[in-house]
């Protein structure tokens, strides 16, 4: 745990915000690569960036606050309130901001009439190798924690804030690698051409969305940190859960049994050869 990376007199170097930022310029990049292999204006995110980034800052700080929201309705005050706006104390929740983003997105898209699936084909991607540095970011800041293990690779965490003082899981790295992996997966069907010119716009992104939701399902299990219960669920988790089952059941009507099980199968043929 190193939540400090540098620190003078004058300014100190968090290190979950030094990640977030990398995460940033690397997606941001991707999604530049990305977009112009798709035929895609650029010109088009340039002019509702602002807009953009706002919405995502404001779902991913309503997600967190409802998540944890112990730490942050205490007590009834003025105080509080305004701590609620507060965005460099760092709560904020990924998932909440690629859900922010993507339901403005899609309105915007509405409005100027872009071909949203095809633009969601090259956000996803690019979203999760953000948020596969962020979680890097959260490792060293001790947050997203996890419970307690008796597996070789748990790691302790000496920090206050933390309420385990035995080794718990890494599930800040467990984030990082299915993250990584299903963006790398992402990127890789996207550029196998069978595959390609089979699959309808929409089907990277959404297979991408709906496998990322369905991980972060199962890594709630492991979560240690406080969050709201609902059904027995911590509420992350039923978010997540609810998007992949969307996400599933939006994919399997958007495309018709006999193409989806073209696609499947020429997967399989480049993936053996």
């Amino acid at each position: 745990m190193n939540p400090i990376l540098f620190e003078t007199k004058y300014f100190a170097i968090n290190t979950l915000w030094l990640f977030i930022t990398i995460g940033i310029i690397t997606g941001t990049y991707a999604l530049i690569v990305l977009a112009e292999r798709n035929s895609l204006k650029l010109q088009f995110l340039s002019e509702n960036s602002a807009k953009l980034i706002l919405w995502t800052i404001i779902g991913a700080r309503v997600v967190a606050i409802g998540g944890n929201y112990q730490a942050y309705f205490y007590e009834f005050s003025i105080r509080t309130l305004f701590n609620l706006f507060y965005i460099w104390d760092k709560g904020l929740d990924f998932g909440g901001a690629a859900l922010a983003f993507i339901i403005y997105f899609y309105i915007i898209c509405k409005k100027t009439d872009q071909d949203f699936f095809k633009w969601l084909d090259v956000l996803i991607p690019s979203a999760l190798i953000a948020i596969a540095f962020g979680n890097i970011g959260t490792f060293f800041d001790g947050s997203n924690y996890g419970k307690e293990t008796l597996l070789p690779w748990g790691v302790n965490f000496e920090s206050p804030s933390i309420k385990y003082t035995v080794p718990i899981h890494p599930t800040q790295i467990y984030s990082f690698i299915y993250t990584a992996i299903i963006a790398a997966s992402l990127i890789l069907i996207s550029r196998t051409e069978q595959i390609s010119k089979l699959a309808k716009t929409g089907f990277i992104g959404l297979i991408g969305f709906a496998a990322y939701n369905l991980m972060r399902f199962l890594e709630e299990f492991l979560r240690g940190d406080d969050a709201i219960m609902i059904l027995g669920m911590r509420l992350p988790q039923l978010i997540a859960i609810l998007l992949s089952i969307s996400a599933g059941i939006f994919l399997y009507l958007r495309y018709n049994s006999a193409t989806t099980k073209k696609i499947i199968n020429k997967f399989k043929k480049v993936w053996k050869n």
